[in-house]
């Protein structure tokens, strides 16, 4: 008898203590698209950007539940009330009703083109007269944005990164683009016949932050958000998962 009672009391303690630690746990919703190798529902743990996040909010309580549309429906859909917010995305692609996070994480913009006819290129006007792939929904920099309304370089629009690398592959456009690592991505989950026609141009044409574009009926959630980013390098998190998971292609 003696020994059964301290033995139930560390039971009710266990079972308390663990109890407590689930009331205290956050649940998150937070919406977001297909963009490997950053966020992806077929990739290890979601992608990098969202172990990255999850990684972090886990420090602060937070359980995150990533649900996954195309892009109009991630922004759209985000402004439920259940919903924190829609991720990731730069910084010019915030919508109305919405609050921009602090920087999470950087990525490179640059071209992807045919290996035969590499393009050289040290301003974006040396690509006059070049046919470029554009993706739907993305945000270019200005002056590239003005180089296409004066005509000097044509661009075709297709709705992902992965046509363009077809297109590419096809010779149907000189280069295209895009995210370095989502391009690499795609590279490495090609055909050999697209792979051994496509390669990434080594200028980088300029490195873009990523954000949350945070619910305004979670404003209240917004101090919890910016202690997680504290507690954690999240581009280390992010460069780690690239360097475990995806070969880089040269």
């Amino acid at each position: 008898m003696n020994v059964i009672k301290p033995i139930l009391v560390l039971v009710f303690v266990f079972f308390g203590v663990t109890f407590q630690v689930k009331a205290q746990t956050e649940h998150w919703i937070i919406n977001t698209l297909e963009w490997p190798p950053y966020t992806c529902s077929r990739c290890a743990e979601n992608g990098a950007a969202a172990k990255a996040l999850r990684d972090s909010l886990k420090t602060v309580g937070v359980e995150v539940e990533f649900v996954f549309y195309t892009w109009s429906q991630t922004i759209k859909k985000a402004a439920e009330p259940k919903v924190f917010g829609y991720f990731p995305m730069w910084y010019d692609t915030l919508k109305p009703g919405f609050i921009r996070s602090p920087a999470l994480f950087s990525s490179p913009i640059g071209i992807i083109q045919q290996r035969k006819k590499p393009l050289v290129w040290n301003n974006l006007s040396d690509l006059k007269g070049k046919k470029i792939g554009v993706t739907q929904d993305y945000n270019y920099s200005e002056e590239f944005n003005r180089l296409v309304k004066s005509g000097a370089i044509k661009v075709e629009t297709a709705i992902s990164d992965d046509i363009n690398l077809t297109r590419v592959a096809s010779g149907e456009l000189d280069g295209a683009m895009t995210d370095i690592n989502n391009a690499r991505y795609f590279l490495f989950n090609s055909s050999a016949e697209v792979f051994t026609k496509v390669e990434v141009n080594p200028k980088i044409l300029e490195t873009k932050e990523l954000f949350i574009g945070i619910n305004e009926k979670s404003a209240g959630k917004i101090d919890k958000l910016k202690q997680a980013l504290k507690n954690v390098n999240y581009q280390r998190l992010v460069d780690e998962y690239l360097l475990r998971y995806q070969r880089r292609v040269e």
